[in-house]
């Protein structure tokens, strides 16, 4: 079922502007600006928007369509993990399609005081509330401003179950599945329309701390409009195992893609390749597994919305404010700002070692991730610094792929490791080369380079996890 109806314009914003969400985490964050860097970035360009809506893991439908709402309630009452359709600018329930194992647990929040949002426009409440803000654009026709009233009251998350893959579910219409919903936000929230504009009224702070101040001379008609629940009653929800019944409304999906059946018995999680062990020199390492692509601008974003990383600050070629950009690598980042998010996902810098077994093949000494050919443009993202073009999409370059299938190891962006650069604590060692690059040695997998770890580079400078392997315990071919 498509996110929006309506006009061209509409579903513009609607597929722009729930983007960068979640700023209802934070209610210091200030992204209303960037939220209109959106709208005239993308400038209409509906695939290069549908793009990025598929890439947040994190959508909010506070404010979605009722029956869909009660269609989702209903799903989670019932405790088996439910499948969507999340591709490009849609999202469709499965209802009829469920995991055969898992199920939903539910933990209560520990904030549950009601917080007020204030929207003054369409493009604001899309902002706020993603994939239900776009039923709020429609009451501008008739009211200056909506107030939202909303509270979380707990989360249902999935238990007993890490990983989910094609052969998982049983039910109607799975072929069409490509994530299961892993956890939802509930709670509650109102909604109340204001008719006639109170002068001097501004948008302070973030979405998410939004207020509207009131002017002398005006006057207002103030109107419910429509609310799921009870914000107040939020408070009362207690540490039970249930939420009360006036606090059980969706609020925030959190999606996991599935993974195919053929990658059930992979050593790695989902999005990483797995690196054999060997001797670098005379250091004997274990196996692991590491990023298949560098962390991009998106997945940075969802770290710092949640309150965890910090914004990396603004540089001409950085990728975290550029809509354009949120595939590509995370620039700007300080060798601090990559460790906590690898962290934040349960994995780590890999060590220089690691970084450099992986890109040489192992045992096979290349001298580039693909062996031993000069890079070329269709190789790796470098040499592009004459001509201003900055980082190009985490992973198009396949041809330039490791042994292991682990992509852009030389250019696009060099990249943190967890290694002091000559026993110096205060410099960290960087691998890779990145897009500025000209000279071929500087993409060479042995090539080590020191920064400052409270540096970020210059739009030049990224990082990729790693992780170990995880233990197979098979029961009849199924891991547990």
């Amino acid at each position: 079922m498509p996110l929006a109806s309506g006009s061209p314009r509409v579903l513009l914003l609607a597929l722009v502007l729930g983007l960068p969400g979640a700023a209802a985490c934070r209610p210091d964050a200030t992204p209303t600006d960037e939220q209109q860097e959106l709208v005239m970035a993308f400038g209409g360009n509906r695939g290069q928007a549908c793009q990025y809506v598929s890439s947040l893991s994190k959508p909010y439908v506070v404010a979605w369509d009722e029956i869909k709402l009660n269609d989702l309630q209903r799903a989670i009452d019932k405790q088996q993990p439910l499948a969507v359709r999340y591709e490009g600018c849609s999202l469709e329930l499965l209802t009829g399609c469920k995991a055969r194992d898992g199920h939903y647990q539910f933990s209560p929040a520990t904030m549950t005081k009601p917080q007020v949002v204030a929207l003054r426009s369409a493009t604001e409440a899309i902002a706020e509330f993603q994939i239900g803000g776009v039923g709020l654009e429609a009451h501008f026709d008739r009211y200056d401003e909506l107030e939202v009233t909303r509270a979380l009251g707990g989360t249902w998350e999935v238990a007993e179950a890490l990983d989910f893959f094609a052969d998982d579910f049983r039910g109607s219409r799975c072929e069409g599945a490509t994530h299961v919903v892993h956890a939802v936000d509930v709670g509650a929230y109102r909604v109340d329309g204001t008719q006639g504009k109170a002068g001097g009224a501004k948008v302070q702070g973030g979405v998410g701390g939004v207020k509207a101040g009131t002017g002398a001379g005006t006057s207002s008609e103030r109107s419910e409009l429509s609310h799921k629940g009870d914000p107040e009653r939020c408070a009362q929800s207690g540490w039970g195992t249930q939420p009360i019944p006036d606090c059980s409304t969706p609020l925030r999906l959190t999606l996991q893609p599935i993974r195919p059946a053929a990658e059930r018995e992979s050593r790695c999680p989902y999005g990483m390749q797995h690196v054999a062990g060997g001797k670098l020199g005379e250091l004997t390492l274990l196996e692991f597994c590491l990023d298949t692509t560098e962390v991009t601008a998106a997945a940075y974003r969802e770290c710092v919305d949640s309150g965890t990383c910090e914004a990396p600050p603004r540089s001409r070629y950085g990728t975290f404010r550029a809509p354009e950009g949120q595939q590509h690598p995370i620039t700007d980042v300080s060798w601090y700002d990559a460790t906590r998010y690898c962290e934040s996902v349960g994995k780590r810098l890999p060590t220089a070692e690691e970084w450099e077994w992986a890109a040489r093949g192992q045992d096979q000494e290349r001298a580039y991730p693909w062996g031993h050919l000069p890079p070329t443009s269709d190789l790796a993202c470098w040499n592009r610094a004459d001509a201003s073009l900055g980082t190009c999409a985490a992973g198009e370059r396949p041809l330039g792929k490791s042994r292991n299938g682990v992509l852009d190891m030389a250019g696009n962006v060099a990249e943190w490791t967890a290694t002091p650069f000559e026993g110096n604590e205060r410099r960290r060692v960087v691998m890779g080369g990145s897009w500025r690059d000209e000279d071929p040695q500087q993409l060479l997998v042995r090539r080590r380079g020191g920064v400052k770890a409270r540096k970020g580079g210059d739009g030049d400078l990224g990082f990729r996890c790693a992780a170990a392997v995880r233990p197979l315990e098979l029961t009849g071919g199924r891991m547990i």
